[in-house]
Order: C-alpha cells, then sequence, then structure tokens
C-alpha cells in the first residue's frame, strides 16, 4: 500500500508540475491529456525507483527536469530550447512553493530533518500535497484570468525553423542558470541549506519572468 501511496501522490505532483508550467506559458493542460497522465505516472515510477529503491533522493529533481524536458519535446513536440526555458521557469516556481512550505512548517516547530530526509510518512505527504493543491489554484487563477506569457507558439512547433537565439539571450542565459540551480537544488537542501535555497529558487524564477515578461511586451 505504502508503494501505491507514494506512486499516487507522486503522479499527481508530477500532473501539478505540468500544469503549473504550462499555464505559465499559456499552454493547454488538456490538451493530449493521457499522455500527460501515463506520463506523471512513469516520472513518479522512476521517481520512487531513485529516491527507495536506489536510495538516492540527490538525484531525483534533475532526473525529472531531464524527462520533462524530454516529454515536451518528443510528446508535445515543442521545441527543445523552449521545453527547457518552460520546464526551468515552471520548476523553479514549484520548488519555491515547497521550500516556502518547509519552512513554514520549521517555523512553527516542525522537524527540519523529519521533512528534508524522510521520502515517506504522513509528514512528507501532507507537505507534498498542499504544494500540489498551491499548484493547482495557481494553474487554475492563471486560466481563470487569462494571465501567463504567450510569446512561445503552441505547439506542434515547425522544427524546420530555427530558433533565433540573439533574440532570446538573456532567457537562454536564464535557462541554462535555472537549469544548473535545480540540478544542484537537492544537493543544498539535504544539507538543511534550505534559508539559501528559498532567495536562490525566486531569484531564479524571478529572472525566467523577467525576461519572458520583457519578451511578451517585446512581441505586443
Amino acid at each position: 500500500m505504502a508503494v501505491i501511496a507514494y506512486i499516487l501522490i507522486g503522479a499527481f505532483d508530477v500532473f501539478a508540475v505540468l500544469a503549473l508550467m504550462l499555464r505559465l506559458y499559456r499552454f493547454p493542460v488538456m490538451d493530449r491529456l493521457l499522455g500527460k497522465i501515463v506520463f506523471s505516472f512513469i516520472a513518479a515510477g522512476i521517481s520512487y525507483i531513485i529516491r527507495i529503491v536506489i536510495g538516492a533522493p540527490i538525484m531525483d529533481t534533475a532526473v525529472l527536469m531531464l524527462l520533462v524536458i524530454l516529454f515536451m519535446r518528443y510528446v508535445m513536440e515543442i521545441k527543445l530550447f523552449y521545453a527547457a526555458l518552460i520546464s526551468s521557469a515552471g520548476m523553479s516556481a514549484y520548488v519555491t512553493i515547497q521550500l516556502i512550505l518547509t519552512l513554514g512548517y520549521i517555523a512553527i516547530g516542525g522537524n527540519a530533518q523529519a521533512v528534508i530526509l524522510e521520502t515517506q510518512g504522513y509528514k512528507v505527504q501532507l507537505l507534498q500535497i498542499t504544494s500540489i493543491c498551491i499548484a493547482y489554484v495557481t494553474s487554475a487563477c492563471l486560466t481563470l484570468f487569462r494571465r501567463g506569457f504567450s510569446f512561445i507558439p503552441l505547439p506542434p512547433h515547425d522544427f524546420n525553423i530555427a530558433v533565433n537565439y540573439d533574440q532570446h539571450k538573456g532567457l537562454l542565459v536564464t535557462t541554462i542558470g535555472a537549469l544548473i540551480f535545480l540540478t544542484f537544488a537537492m544537493v543544498l537542501l539535504l544539507n538543511y541549506m534550505i534559508v539559501l535555497l528559498i532567495p536562490a529558487a525566486l531569484l531564479s524564477f524571478g529572472i525566467s519572468y523577467y525576461f519572458s515578461n520583457r519578451r511578451d511586451l517585446q512581441l505586443d
């Protein structure tokens, strides 16, 4: 039962991340819904293997990022640069939500070690479910109020047309920086550096937001 609960909550978690990523850039969530659901369960299963079976939670975030980028590139048919941009911005936002909730739990007297090091248990699951709900509510608000960035064309993309990186220099640097941060975020978390992680996550998402918004304004 513990395995089923882990994978089920994990699948909702992955789908919440996908929904937040896509709605940030005004991509439809319900399009190719079955593929996204299947991917969410596959990613949750891989996460279980990495965190529980292999016992290497330090790799979890980086592997999830890679899986999401590959899913967007080969299933949703989004150009690789845009897939990396969407993934890094959305994941930075989601990591920020999780870190703030974790810090809030610690602030009210919770055990930091119990939250950071445990991979299962009701405390971890409660924080995870809360993060999922916030991500879904945020995605719904983005849809309801028609917010988000619109400079990325809706998929499927025409791969015969190359991305003009000269127009996206800021976004390119930001995306690379965000991917590096997210790759090493779990390293810092497992070393109890959550106080450093929150401003770093906010900075990562803030810079992505700034350059995405500037690109949107250039197209208006």
